[in-house]
């Protein structure tokens, strides 16, 4: 039927109209705009279904009303009829036809005899064409039983697709009653039973076309009333669904910020619930970024451990110093803060307690700076002060100032306690000479240059001293070259027993070997070396390289003795014990045959330390000579206490006595302390065979020197032993 139709038809355009909503939304939209659309396009289909409701509804109505109508108008012209068939005057119809004149809903009336072919009278209404009045066919009513037609009417009617029209077709009877005796007569044959005749039919058709015209104009009607409130309501709702929705809009210009990588923007809570939810949860967002950025940035410019600034960051403030300095015709000066005893206890005790020993010098160094200068960690144990508008003066007062308070400094820790000493490097900023690079190398050579003076104190760069300090920066170059890439050579001087010992022994000597194959003595290089502090690297190198040597002659059968020389920097360093020991047990040396060689200044400047660590590695068979002794005499009140059983005396008095009694004098007295003192003794420098004789006689144990024999890279004892042997034979000529 059609009302099915326009329900199916209604159905598959909402059905595309909210596809292609849902279209859009995947591929974007404005959300209002979305919304909007899906109000309207949901407030049409409701419409929608309220008129195909409506419709389906009237229809209804109206075919219910015709079944009344029809049930009504049969009812009554049955009754009009039946006299008119019974009446000899044929006129009788225009009573009918005249009663039914005025009614709309009557299309036509045909009456027709019993026989259902002649026609006993007939109206057709004006509004309605002839040819549209169907002929009576007496079919429809056959095989109704005599009840069926006594109980009510039987027609048929049905409203045609697309008409407005019903036809019912009905029998008009008689009914005849059954004798009740009441007057003593019969009326019909059998009286006891009711009987129903056929006298004609009513073919009556029914036009609900002005009804339905009607109804359709209601329906109009109400659907413009309806169409007008939809469009409020779809106004007022606009507005209220961007007022509703306007802080969810508003949230559009934080979050493209936020998308730029702005983190200064903060959403005000308004609007529903939800809606502020959004925006609290988005503050939230906001400020744990914040919060995130801040850390990085932190740990970008910022020490993690400290909290001082780190390098990068300092060397930022240091370039803008600089060209401040050199704009303003003022002076300035940085600080390079080296610590002197950190790795020791860091090693010793761990690198938690490092850690915190670390954090304690820093809020040390933070508390004692003027207010104005800038502090920060460059790494390791290395600090950094900026301090702005100083003149030398002012900045040496500064660096002593840093000096003293890490000097007064304890540190205790597992009830031990620590002395943490620092040396300082200064670079003057007060023109624009030196880069801000350059500025920083100058405090660091600085800093080194007070390492190598003996720790514990400020040294100050001159711009004066550039040109030999851009020597000893190549020369540092070279060394650390030398170190990394294993070009330092070792040689072997022999050292001869004047008392039968016939175990060789060697004194090891370092050699550098140059870019044309030269070799280059140590004292052509070991102050730069201390100066930049590579002194201790090197006799680690001497040390691993002479065990080495060591092993492989007693591997071939030879039984060698070394003595090598160790600097003051190497006994400084709290890892000497721990770093021989590891040697030692690496490369399975006898530590018997390594005597180790310490200067007089060395051994007598820290007694204390030095005869510490000898002892210490005296428990694992090393012996120790002192050498160049006798070129402080202050150090003979310290020889019976140091534990060496070796002196080797200062080569100036020895290569001169032949001609210099007063010479001779002072080798006599030091031999002779040297003994007093139980130790044995070697003299060194000897050039020819009187000097060689009269060391014979005031008792020296051991000889060495170009007379005996020169260094050589391998120790070729077979080859020299003849030699050895003529010359200290010829003592007994």
């Amino acid at each position: 039927m059609r009302s099915i139709k326009d329900v199916m038809y209604t159905y598959r355009l909402v059905k595309h109209a909210l596809r292609a909503l849902w279209l859009k939304r995947r591929k974007g939209g404005s959300l209002i705009r979305r919304f909007q659309a899906v109000l309207l396009v949901w407030g049409a289909c409701v419409y929608l279904f309220c008129v195909v409701g409506f419709w389906l509804l009237s229809s209804q109505v109206i075919e219910d009303n015709a079944t009344r109508k029809a049930t009504l108008w049969i009812s009554k012209l049955d009754m009009l009829s039946a006299p008119l068939y019974l009446s000899p005057h044929n006129n009788e119809f225009d009573v009918i036809r005249h009663y039914i004149r005025n009614v709309p809903e009557i299309s036509y009336i045909s009456l027709y005899r019993n026989n259902g072919k002649d026609l006993f009278g007939q109206y057709i209404a004006d509004d309605t064409d002839v040819a549209n009045v169907p002929a009576f066919n007496s079919q429809l009513l056959k095989g109704l039983t005599q009840q069926q037609l006594k109980e009510g009417y039987i027609y048929n009617y049905g409203l045609d697709t697309g008409s407005s029209t019903m036809r019912v077709v009905a029998p008009i009877t008689t009914v005849s009653m059954p004798a009740d005796n009441i007057l003593d007569f019969d009326l019909i044959d059998d009286p006891g039973r009711e009987t129903v005749k056929v006298i004609g039919y009513i073919d009556l058709g029914l036009s609900f076309k002005a009804y339905q015209q009607q109804l359709t104009g209601y329906i109009l009607k109400g659907s413009v009333f309806i169409s007008i409130l939809f469009l409020t309501a779809v106004i007022i709702g606009r507005e209220l669904v961007r007022n509703t929705l306007r802080p969810l809009v508003e949230l559009r210009e934080p979050l493209n910020r936020l998308a730029k990588g702005e983190t200064d923007v903060w959403v005000k809570r308004t609007g529903d619930e939800e809606i502020a939810a959004i925006g609290q949860a988005l503050n939230t967002t906001i400020s744990a970024i914040k919060g995130r950025d801040e850390k990085l940035r932190r740990l970008a410019d910022y020490d993690a451990l400290t909290g001082l600034l780190n390098k990068s960051s300092f060397n930022q403030l240091l370039d803008q110093e600089r060209q401040r300095a050199i704009s303003q015709g003022s002076s300035s000066a940085l600080f390079f803060i080296d610590l002197d005893q950190f790795k020791y206890i860091n090693d010793t005790l761990g690198r938690k307690f490092g850690d915190r020993l670390l954090i304690r010098i820093a809020q040390l160094l933070q508390d004692n700076k003027r207010s104005g200068d800038t502090l920060a960690r460059l790494g390791g144990d290395e600090f950094a002060v900026l301090a702005t508008s100083v003149n030398k003066q002012q900045a040496t007062q500064i660096a002593m100032s840093i000096v003293k308070s890490l000097y007064e400094f304890r540190f205790i820790e597992q009830g031990k306690t620590f002395t943490i000493y620092c040396s300082v490097g200064i670079s003057m900023i007060d023109s624009d000479e030196f880069s801000t690079e350059e500025i920083y190398s100058n405090a660091e050579m600085a800093c080194h240059c007070a390492k190598s003076l003996g720790r514990n104190r400020c040294y100050i760069y001159e711009p004066e001293e550039l040109v030999k300090d851009k020597l000893d920066i190549g020369w540092s170059h070279r060394i650390a070259d030398a170190l990394a890439n294993d070009k330092f050579e070792l040689a072997y001087q022999p050292v001869v027993s004047l008392n039968g010992d016939e175990h060789p022994c060697f004194e090891v000597l370092l050699r550098l070997r140059g870019s044309h194959g030269e070799l280059i003595a140590p004292n052509s290089f070991i102050s730069i070396a201390e100066r930049f502090g590579l002194a201790t690297q090197i006799d680690y190198w001497v040390i691993e390289n002479a065990m080495k040597a060591l092993k492989n002659s007693s591997q071939s059968g030879y039984k060698w003795f070394f003595y090598i020389n160790v600097s003051g920097q190497l006994f400084a360093d709290p890892d000497f014990v721990d770093r021989v020991v590891l040697l030692l047990n690496s490369l399975s040396v006898d530590a018997s045959h390594i005597v180790f060689e310490l200067t007089e200044r060395t051994a007598v400047g820290d007694i204390g330390n030095a005869s510490l660590k000898m002892e210490q590695l005296k428990s694992y068979g090393f012996k120790f000579a002192v050498d160049d002794f006798g070129s402080g005499f202050s150090s003979f009140s310290y020889l019976k206490h140091l534990p060496v059983e070796y002196v080797k005396i200062e080569g100036e008095f020895v290569q001169s006595i032949v001609d210099d009694h007063v010479d001779r004098a002072m080798v006599k007295s030091m031999v002779e302390i040297a003994k007093a003192c139980g130790k044995k003794v070697i003299a060194e420098y000897v050039g020819d065979k009187e000097t060689l004789r009269i060391l014979k006689r005031y008792g020296v144990d051991y000889v060495q020197g170009f007379f005996i024999a020169k260094p050589k890279i391998q120790p070729i004892v077979t080859r020299l032993a003849p030699k050895i042997q003529h010359n200290v034979s010829a003592l007994k000529a």
